[in-house]
């Protein structure tokens, strides 16, 4: 998601591969579409610094805490209709069990039977969920292991399940409108256990936490 005009925040583990942060060289940012042939067609900007938060190490993919990152562009990206920034938290912005997000992404479409990948850019409202109902969720696999819920991650979606984030929709925007109508990061997609199913929820970084965090990294780089 775009939060300045020279900045994009992601979660670390789509910048991170094998304990190691990528290199600039090796990402690639493409603005302003939703079709993923259009998008490539566009041309992708040139980043010049990741900043990956100094607290996440998932050497064991099962530790999501601080999965969180930015990616600073070269050059300032124009805004127009189809391409602005979305606001950071605010200090009245609340997380309230049951209130709508707006989640979307690339990733892949599970159909039971059948998952694959999408052209378009899709997206879906799901609601916040209360913090002790994701964790419970996550105790009902026993003999599963999975990853640790901790204060820094939110779950949200439905107990029937059917819409939710999955696979390739990492580092993707969870929104959340204001009283006054603003939207803001409310999350970034960092996990889950089973795209969809009854009984499971995404799990996503809770972007208030890294307010402070975000923004001395911007104002020192």
């Amino acid at each position: 998601m775009i939060i300045a005009d020279h900045w994009i925040l992601t979660a670390a583990h789509v910048v991170v591969d094998n304990g190691q942060v990528q290199p600039p060289e090796a990402i690639r940012i493409y603005l302003g579409h939703t079709d993923v042939h259009q998008i490539i067609e566009t041309g992708a900007l040139t980043p010049i610094a990741v900043h990956v938060h100094h607290g996440y190490n998932n050497s064991d993919t099962f530790n999501y805490d601080n999965d969180i990152a930015l990616i600073k562009l070269q050059d300032p990206v124009t805004f127009d209709a189809s391409i602005m920034p979305l606001c950071l938290p605010a200090q009245g912005d609340t997380y309230e069990t049951g209130m709508m997000g707006l989640v979307s992404g690339f990733g892949i479409t599970d159909r039971g039977t059948k998952r694959f990948l999408t052209n378009k850019l899709k997206y879906v409202h799901v609601p916040l969920v209360l913090q002790e109902r994701c964790s419970s969720s996550l105790k009902a696999r026993p003999g599963t292991r999975t990853p640790k819920l901790t204060d820094n991650m939110f779950c949200a979606g439905t107990p029937e399940g059917g819409q939710d984030s999955c696979n390739g929709d990492s580092g993707s925007a969870f929104t959340l409108q204001s009283e006054d109508g603003r939207f803001w990061a409310a999350g970034i997609v960092s996990w889950g256990v089973r795209c969809g199913q009854r009984g499971t929820y995404g799990f996503y970084t809770k972007v208030a936490n890294y307010v402070k965090w975000m923004n001395k990294i911007m104002q020192e780089n």
